[in-house]
């Protein structure tokens, strides 16, 4: 698709060419007019006739003292004037120049007068056939001397006529002034010669001009939101971009001028260009690590007294010591040039050469600019010293850029090193999970081990003890053995179910000690009535907690079976809140549980007060200590259902352990 369309816009661009070679060739060969007759008038007026018919000098005159001249022609100027030259009338000189008929020709877009340049500090006025056709506006000094002259000669110029051009120029004494070959004839053909230099001259340098300062406020967008953190490159960066926009402003005024005082132009200008220097010397001393201590408070103090000096509270005029004030300049400048060559030689980096390069070449840059300022070379040439500052703008951008890419890949080699750091830390953290898990697996069968050894002891070996008891001291019948036998069994049953997972479900550990006493419980005549009804998971009912309420229901079961002499057992269980500590009945608060309710229908049982229970881990004192340690409640009263017979033992759980 991307090729396709760069076919197509390669096909387009040389059919416009064609058409466009076609065009030109029809159309006749503008005149280059190298030649002029000048004449200096005595008239001191600043502001141009309108017409040379209404003009005091004798343009028009045949005793005109005319004076033959190549173009381009430049009158010297003097570095500095005094006082009384600022103020004296303008020095008015007069060019006049013949186009000939045949360059005149008709042609569907019209005859243009071309000048590529013109320089003084006054007014230019240009007459075509006598008739004012273009003129400055503005400021005298501050003018459009870098924009090219394009006038259209509709109405001027009769097509295949002869035409004279007058072109007036006043300035102020001593200061001179230069005028550029003048090009006149078809639109079509000085077209692009026009574009071109108009582009090279200010478009161009307004653009760059325009993208450089939106990347310095990037820039200081940037170092605010940095600030705090020693990052003054980025303000650095704006204040260069700021630098060399007020040090270039100059070259892109237009026929209008800017409203601004002349001496305050000139100041903004000459701040420009030292606070570019100053900013570049800082640049460099920050991007090279050098510090330069006392060469900076020299370069500072050299700086401000320059531009403290030219301060426009002085009275100081400019118009007549512009030349000079660039030469004000050539001190900093060679600070940032032997900085920039320094820091190139010691880091011997490319980057940094080509910086030291970059600011090498704004030198003959300069002076070629300064000898075209004062008429030395002709000044056909284009300004280089607006892209020279491009040139070393760009090169900060791209040291910067470069140190940004080495500060990416150090980053990133860090970060690297850092994930390989992180992947080993991630390691032994696995390694040391898998040790923790070990050895909390270990600690877990240790656990659970003390616990079977405990229950063991306490459990089987009490009633292996008490079976014991009873045979040495009493002659026990083998009945009796066999009943403690049986409990010894039982005991030992109940610890190895307390080891199955029950999920949290209580009916599942109910339905197992229902099995394990069911048929002792019928063996000795008692009926078991199961009024169970759905129950909400206990999260935590584990493998202690589990036997703990088996030996508590056990328990109370045997004590039933032993001393009520009941026929009938009813367990039920539902859900209820947390009852009194005085077992009355009352809601003591709505800590939601659940509840397992034993009757029988025997003799009503009142249990002791639990500050009388001997310290034991069996009967009633071992009921309350597990009790306690499953953060429950129990509680034993008369049954209601049952009449003057039989008691209720109420074993409440929590459904979530507080802590």
């Amino acid at each position: 698709m991307w090729l396709e369309l760069a076919r197509l816009a390669l096909r387009l661009f040389l059919a416009g060419a064609a058409a466009w070679g076609v065009a030109l060739a029809d159309v006749p060969s503008p005149a280059h007019l190298m030649q002029a007759e000048a004449w200096g008038s005595t008239s001191g007026g600043w502001a141009p006739p309108p017409s040379l018919h209404e003009s005091p000098d004798a343009v028009l005159s045949s005793a005109t003292p005319w004076s033959t001249v190549d173009l381009p022609h430049a009158r010297a100027r003097s570095t500095v004037s005094t006082a009384a030259q600022a103020d004296a009338p303008p020095e008015v000189w007069w060019y006049r120049l013949r186009v000939p008929a045949e360059a005149l020709v008709a042609t569907p877009q019209g005859s243009r007068l071309y000048i590529p340049r013109w320089q003084t500090v006054g007014t230019v006025a240009v007459y075509a056939n006598g008739r004012l056709v273009w003129q400055t506006h503005g400021s005298r000094v501050w003018n459009s001397f870098n924009r090219p002259v394009w006038v259209d000669l509709a109405g001027h110029a009769a097509p295949g006529a002869a035409l004279e051009v007058h072109v007036r120029m006043a300035n102020l004494p001593g200061v001179g002034g230069a005028l550029s070959t003048v090009w006149a004839g078809p639109a079509e053909a000085l077209w692009p010669g026009w574009r071109l230099r108009r582009l090279l001259q200010t478009e161009l340098v307004a653009y760059l001009r325009g993208a450089y300062l939106v990347l310095g406020v990037l820039a200081l967008a940037v170092w605010l939101g940095l600030r705090g953190r020693g990052e003054r490159g980025y303000l650095l960066f704006f204040l260069l971009s700021v630098g060399h926009l007020l040090a270039t402003l100059f070259y892109l005024v237009d026929t209008e001028g800017f409203d601004v005082p002349d001496a305050w132009f000139s100041w903004l200008t000459l701040a420009g260009s030292l606070g570019s220097s100053v900013c570049s010397f800082l640049l460099l001393r920050l991007m090279q690590g050098l510090r330069y201590p006392r060469l900076a408070r020299v370069l500072l103090t050299y700086c401000g007294v320059v531009a403290l000096a030219a301060l426009p509270l002085w009275n100081v005029r400019h118009e007549a010591m512009l030349p000079l004030l660039r030469l004000a300049l050539f001190p900093p400048g060679m600070v940032v040039l032997c900085v920039a060559l320094w820091g190139a030689w010691s880091d011997r980096s490319w980057p940094s050469v080509l910086l030291g390069s970059a600011v090498a070449l704004s030198f003959p840059l300069a002076f070629h600019d300064l000898a075209m300022q004062r008429y030395l070379i002709s000044i056909e040439h284009v300004y280089l010293t607006p892209y020279a500052y491009m040139g070393v703008f760009t090169m900060f951008m791209w040291v910067a850029f470069t140190r940004y890419q080495r500060a990416l890949g150090g980053a990133e080699r860090a970060n690297a090193v850092q994930a390989e750091r992180l992947a080993a830390q991630e390691q032994q953290l696995r390694e040391t999970h898998e040790l923790l898990r070990v050895a909390e697996r270990e600690q877990t069968l240790l656990h659970e081990r003390q616990r079977l050894m405990r229950e063991m002891h306490d459990g089987v070996g009490s009633s292996l003890m008490s079976a014991l008891r009873l045979v040495e001291t009493e002659p026990a019948t083998p009945v009796d053995v066999a009943q403690v036998l049986r409990e010894c069994i039982d005991d030992l049953k109940i610890s190895i179910d307390s080891l199955e997972p029950v999920d949290a479900d209580l009916l599942v550990l109910l339905a197992g000690l229902r099995y394990r006493l069911g048929l002792r419980l019928e063996g000795a005549g008692l009926v078991m009535h199961w009024q169970v009804d759905d129950l909400p998971p206990l999260p935590w009912l584990d493998a202690q907690s589990a036997l703990h309420v088996l030996r508590i229901l056990q328990e109370v079961l045997t004590n039933i079976l032993k001393h009520s002499g009941a026929t009938e057992i009813t367990l039920s269980t539902a859900e209820a809140p947390r009852p009194s500590p005085d077992g009355a009945g009352t809601r003591n608060d709505d800590t939601p549980g659940v509840q397992v309710r034993v009757r029988d229908n025997g003799r009503p049982f009142t249990p002791p007060a639990p500050q009388a229970l001997a310290p034991a881990r069996r009967g009633l004192a071992n009921v309350h200590s597990r009790a306690l340690a499953l953060g429950a409640h129990c509680s034993w009263s008369r049954d209601d259902e049952a009449g003057a017979q039989g008691s209720a033992f109420t074993l409440w759980l929590p459904l979530r352990k507080q802590g």
